[in-house]
């Protein structure tokens, strides 16, 4: 049976807050709105400019706010869907959800990792849709979504880059422990409506959907047998450092 040590996601808070300033930013052009005519503030020329102003920049605020609240939820989402799969993963893993991880400098969180007999790896959820097209070696992916007649172009964060720098934290907690440990990582895209365009190395796994992951799961071996009680001993050690953070 896996064992599972769900930590505290830190974007929780920020998806809440981030919904309760929509709201206020949503409602407060309308109260603006209300109090202008009711009060007659457009018979003073200074205050009926200071209200529209007002206006104008909560509706700005509304849709900035409203950008990352998708994009955190997005993101949320994404993870639910990663536990949901590895949840059917068999043998006796121990699985890291939302491990926040720091050495010296270097301070990241990585969205679920995972120890077993096999190996040590770290998956990184992505749950963007569209066209992803990027290269292993550069800053940025570009995303296209297709919207009838019109596309939309976003970038975002090399996440094999991001998965690097991750597994490098983890490596550097543990050698300091003095375990020096293998550790992959896998690249997972959520979203049944994403379309891969990726220019990879050989050892850069990405995987397209929950069954995609699921089997990478299943058939990854280094062989290299990791004893429970090393397992145990490597989860021992993350969990102590994240107790530190």
């Amino acid at each position: 049976m896996n064992k599972v040590i769900r930590c505290k996601n830190t974007n929780n808070k920020r998806i809440v807050a981030l919904l309760v300033l929509q709201v206020f930013m949503g409602v407060s052009p309308v109260l603006l709105l209300i109090s202008f005519v009711m009060f007659r503030l457009y018979e003073h020329k200074i205050i009926a400019i200071v209200i529209i102003v007002l206006i104008f920049l909560c509706n700005a605020a509304y849709v900035i706010l409203a950008r990352r609240y998708n994009v955190l939820n997005s993101g949320r989402r994404g993870e639910k869907q990663l536990y949901k799969t590895v949840k059917h993963l068999s043998g006796n893993n121990i699985i890291f959800c939302n491990l926040p991880i720091r050495y010296k400098r270097g301070r990241s969180e990585v969205d679920m990792l995972i120890i077993s007999h096999r190996g040590v790896i770290i998956v990184e959820v992505k749950n963007h849709s569209g066209t992803i097209q990027g290269s292993w070696k550069s800053e940025k992916w570009e995303q296209r979504k297709f919207y009838r007649d019109k596309t939309a172009t976003l970038e975002m964060d090399n996440p094999i880059k991001q998965m690097r720098r991750q597994r490098d934290i983890v490596k550097s907690i543990l050698n300091a422990a003095g375990e020096d440990v293998w550790i992959d990582t896998v690249l997972y895209f959520s979203s049944s409506n994403a379309k891969l365009k990726l220019n990879l190395r050989e050892n850069d796994y990405v995987c397209l959907g929950s069954r995609e992951l699921l089997r990478f799961l299943e058939d990854y071996d280094r062989n290299e047998i990791i004893s429970k009680i090393q397992m145990e001993k490597y989860a021992r050690i993350l969990n102590d450092a994240r107790a530190n953070i």
